[in-house]
């Protein structure tokens, strides 16, 4: 049969069953060999190699880490005893299994006595590894996976907080699908009366002064823009983009080609920096001389008066906006801007005394007391807005562009508000294209979270930047919490793998992976045999209490 052990040899009798081991101290492993038989009393000696045995002492010996380090040092104390401590006993063999393998062995010289002692002879079992892969196992293979989950989890961050801040990035509403507001053009007249009485209701003007399109923030096309003015009820738009003409200019050819029967476009721009945003209305350029992040009161003056120079008006927009406190800080969203009386001084036309659905009364009086213009407009962006407030002129059934310009300067005006605003809306549909760019956006939205970026109101203006001083803080303590819910998704993970990766699917591949051994062990017996000459050896049946490995 078989045996186990440095140089042990096992001689098995053909009429009787008997064995015989010697166990030299230090022989040297032989080899498999040839079986021989003689006579009907022959006997077939087999040597077996088998894995070196070596004392416990011998053992310990071997595996101790060897160092040159001096004792007193930080190596010699700490690292060189941690890394005895985990390559210890790696050589030692493990013990047989007491129902399959016979009693058990818990050292070298027990397992060679119990081997020549049993019968029929057993395989040693694998050697117990020691410390070393126990280490790996629970401690080094665990950090190696938590390692690789941090850098793929900050790949992750870095990768979708950048992709949250890219350019172009398709919205969820596809406002690009609304091109017609199929209800009923809205008559403001038959519910609203003029603001002051006194102007009487003989007005055949009904003017939006404030509104955007996509030359600027606003995300209508100028054909839109004015379509959506015809369906609440106005005949007359002045488009103010930010810092350019470009989008009033383009709607105005758009309305004379046409709309030219419904609605009445007179071009301007909004002049927006970080002290005020001011409406420049009826010109035909661009106006750059204050297009500044903190134009100076003389720039200011001077672009009032090119303004007059090309037949055109100079009106302060959303005194309330500007001067509201902006968020996180205790200034307002536009600081240092001009008080009504400086730019009374300076030679502005005419104030906004109402911005969508806020009614500046303050600045309303401040019309009224120094017979300035008074205008209005809904500062629209977006399609799916009501209308607030009609500006209203009286051009005696002769709406021209010329006409309203000449009424607006004569400053003969007044409006109409509703702070609920118009009933139908257009609503959008989703974009489906703000599907395939979500989640790595969201999920870098959600990232953002982490930290603060103060920056204040976007100045508008060619050189950018913001009118707030920007601040960056970090929150810890919500980081913290995130860093502990990640480690407990970790645990978890790991207590969920060692339940069914060690304790089911161990189990399944160890006992294939014993038969696998068994069954090559027996080929390379019987080959052996053969090899020889001799008769093969007696299949080992796997009831036998024989392991092979």
């Amino acid at each position: 049969m078989l045996a186990s052990g440095k140089g042990l040899t096992s001689t098995v009798s053909s009429n009787s069953t008997s064995s015989s081991f010697s166990t030299p101290d230090k022989a040297p492993p032989v080899d498999l060999a040839t079986t021989s038989h003689v006579g009907s009393d022959s006997k077939t000696v087999v040597p077996i190699q088998a894995a070196p045995i070596q004392d416990d002492q011998d053992a310990d010996t071997r595996s101790a880490p060897s160092s040159s380090s001096s004792p007193s040092s930080f190596a010699g104390r700490y690292i060189t005893p941690l890394l005895g401590w985990i390559k210890a006993d790696i050589h030692r063999p493990k013990g047989f299994d007491p129902e399959l393998d016979g009693p058990l062995c818990t050292s070298n010289k027990a397992g060679a006595s119990a081997n020549a002692t049993h019968s029929p002879p057993v395989w040693v079992l694998p050697r117990y590894r020691g410390r070393k892969p126990l280490v790996e196992t629970t401690i080094l293979r665990p950090l190696a996976r938590f390692g690789c989950m941090a850098v793929i989890l900050g790949g992750i961050v870095a990768f979708t907080v950048a992709y949250s801040y890219r350019d172009g990035q398709p919205q969820q509403m596809d406002y690009g699908a609304i091109q017609e507001f199929d209800w009923p053009p809205v008559n403001p007249r038959s519910y609203l009366a003029p603001m002051n009485a006194s102007f009487g209701d003989q007005y055949d003007v009904l003017l939006d002064g404030h509104s955007h399109t996509i030359y600027s923030d606003g995300i209508m096309t100028p054909e839109t823009l004015i379509k959506w003015h015809i369906a609440n009820g106005y005949n007359a738009l002045i488009v103010t983009d930010h810092n350019t003409i470009e989008g009033g200019l383009a709607a105005e050819m758009i309305a004379k080609e046409k709309y030219a029967d419904k609605i009445t476009v007179i071009p301007g721009m909004e002049l927006s920096c970080c002290r005020f945003h001011m409406n420049l209305i009826g010109i035909n350029e661009t106006i750059d001389i204050a297009m500044k992040k903190w134009p100076t009161d003389e720039q200011i003056k001077e672009t009032i008066q090119r303004t007059h120079q090309l037949g055109g008006i100079a009106i302060i927009n959303h005194i309330p906006w500007s001067n509201a406190t902006e968020y996180g800080y205790q200034v307002p969203r536009l600081p240092r801007h001009p008080s009504r009386e400086q730019l009374l001084e300076w030679g502005i036309d005419g104030f906004e005394v109402a911005n969508s659905a806020t009614l500046d009364m303050a600045s309303w009086k401040f019309v009224q007391d120094n017979n300035l213009l008074v205008m209005t407009g809904n500062d629209i962006h977006y399609p799916d807005t009501s209308a607030y407030t009609w500006t209203i002129l009286n051009t005696n059934g002769n709406r021209t562009k010329e006409n309203i310009m000449a009424q607006l300067r004569a400053r003969r005006a007044s409006f109409l508000f509703d702070p609920t605003g118009t009933r139908n809306l257009a609503y959008p549909s989703e974009n489906t294209a703000y599907y395939r760019a979500a989640p790595p956006t969201l999920l870098g939205q959600y990232f953002q979270m982490y930290w603060v970026s103060k920056t204040g109101m976007y100045s508008f203006s060619p050189e950018g930047g913001y009118c707030q001083e920007s601040e960056l803080w970090f929150r810890w303590p919500l980081i913290g919490w995130f860093i502990a819910w990640v480690l407990a998704g970790f645990f978890i993970y790991e207590a969920a793998r060692m339940v069914i990766v060690g304790c089911l699917w161990g189990i399944c591949m160890r006992r294939r992976k014993f038969v696998r051994r068994r069954r090559l062990r027996q080929t390379q017996v019987q080959a052996q045999a053969q090899a020889g000459g001799g008769e093969a050896l007696p299949s080992i049946q796997p009831e036998s209490d024989v392991r092979l490995v």
